[in-house]
């Protein structure tokens, strides 16, 4: 007697896919508790590291944090009913709204992450699994290609791929600079590799496999015994890696018949319900469709680094923040312990946001020049800094030389002039 071909492949689209499903909502939630600060902080005093929104609201800056927080318990709380109910559609499409209600209120929350689960959660609204698995799979090739695409370029690998290879080969002894720098072509090369892998149906299990040997990697690399990334980072990593085994490596699910019921709607739907459903999945796709393709105009400045997966690439656009000693008594204690002076004797101390991002927020701080010029703004304008706040400004590197063109701003009127420039400006 013939096997089911469900039973020879271990499992039915269904199932393949309530596993998906079920390891994302616990990957997300995790994701969302090791980053608890730019989700649930209720702070409104002086000393909060500045919330930069991307609209502005005439409403006092607590109740923003209390919506905020509200909003975040909610999205978990949909996580929860997801893995408790099952196969609740409704529970994806409340994730995939809230979390870009949350992001419009705080630019820091579009954490790379954060980005992709939105799109996913789209599709785990909207869509089959036989057709939203292909669209799961083209998102996860773009990550592993922009990537791959963002480290080639004279930054990464005089920079943090460098120091990544460094330290990988610690161990043996270590190699010198000029060998560091050549080896950490291979980085990338490995990520395009492993888009390539899997956007070939023969190949894709063992890109998968890859993937995950890459994230594992990853993180001993950036981890507390080593380079000590923070907790998201190695969260994202772990779920990318669960993620490289369910979706490519562990079962190739049987392709839904036209009678099963996953291929239509849970219940019998009027004409009027399959025509919004309809649309809905249409404007799905165009949304998928553009996140797939707007990485290609990053380099030119619209579309922002993260949002392109452009991944541990220091080529990014950014700004460095200087405050003259005759006002840094007028910032909050918080921020001052993050001014480094000028050890070449001038009157300008830099503020290491990175750094002050990491500890107050646990995240790094939003990779994106128009971002860190709201920030500096923001600052100006809530301690009266005046002419005693001083940026330079950086565009992103150049792929093959790694020069930036870069220009200084003194003052609250010069930062809100050049903010004036962008058409995304941040609300604070």
């Amino acid at each position: 007697m013939s096997t089911p071909a469900s039973s020879e492949i271990g499992c039915t689209a269904r199932e393949h896919e309530e596993r998906f499903a079920r390891v994302w909502a616990i990957g997300l939630s995790v994701l969302i508790l090791v980053t608890y600060p730019i989700w649930f902080s209720l702070s409104a005093t002086g000393s909060e590291f500045p919330r930069i929104g991307w609209i502005a609201l005439p409403v006092p800056a607590m109740l923003i944090s209390v919506v905020g927080a509200i909003l975040s318990a909610v999205v978990v709380a949909s996580l929860a009913a997801r893995l408790w109910k099952g196969d609740a559609r409704w529970c994806w499409w409340l994730v995939a709204v809230l979390l870009g209600v949350l992001i419009l209120l705080d630019q820091q929350r579009l954490q790379p992450w954060a980005y992709q689960s939105i799109l996913y959660a789209m599709i785990l609204a909207s869509l089959s699994w036989s057709e939203g698995r292909r669209w799961l799979t083209a998102i996860a090739i773009s990550v592993y290609f922009y990537s791959a695409a963002g480290k080639l370029d004279y930054q990464f690998v005089h920079t943090v791929g460098n120091q990544m290879v460094q330290t990988l080969a610690g161990p043996l002894g270590g190699v010198d600079e000029a060998v560091a720098t050549k080896l950490a072509f291979l980085l990338p090369s490995g990520e395009l590799l492993i888009a390539l892998l899997i956007a070939l149906p023969k190949t894709r299990r063992m890109g998968g496999v890859l993937a995950i040997v890459m994230h594992v990697t990853l993180i001993g690399l950036l981890g507390p015994l080593s380079l000590g990334h923070s907790w998201g980072v190695l969260a994202w990593n772990t779920l990318l890696a669960v993620q490289g085994w369910v979706l490519f490596v562990s079962v190739a699910p049987v392709k839904l018949a036209a009678s099963d019921p996953e291929a239509i709607v849970d219940r019998p739907a009027t004409t009027r319900e399959l025509g919004v459903i309809n649309l809905l999945r249409w404007a799905v796709r165009l949304l998928i469709t553009l996140a797939l393709l707007m990485p290609l105009f990053e380099r030119v400045g619209y579309w922002d680094h993260w949002t392109s997966w452009a991944l541990y690439s220091p080529h990014n656009s950014r700004v460095e923040v200087q405050i003259h000693d005759t006002a840094v008594d007028r910032l909050p204690a918080t921020a001052q312990r993050y001014l480094v002076e000028d050890v070449s004797g001038g009157r300008w101390s830099e503020l290491e946001m990175d750094r002050w991002s990491l500890d107050q927020r646990w995240v790094p701080i939003y990779p994106q020049g128009r971002y860190q010029l709201a920030f500096a703004l923001s600052l100006a304008r809530r301690f009266d800094l005046g002419p005693a706040i001083r940026v330079r400004l950086k565009s992103a590197a150049d792929r093959w030389t790694g020069e930036r063109h870069e220009s200084y701003l003194i003052g609250a009127d010069q930062l809100q002039q050049e903010m004036s420039r962008y058409w995304l400006r941040g609300e604070f």
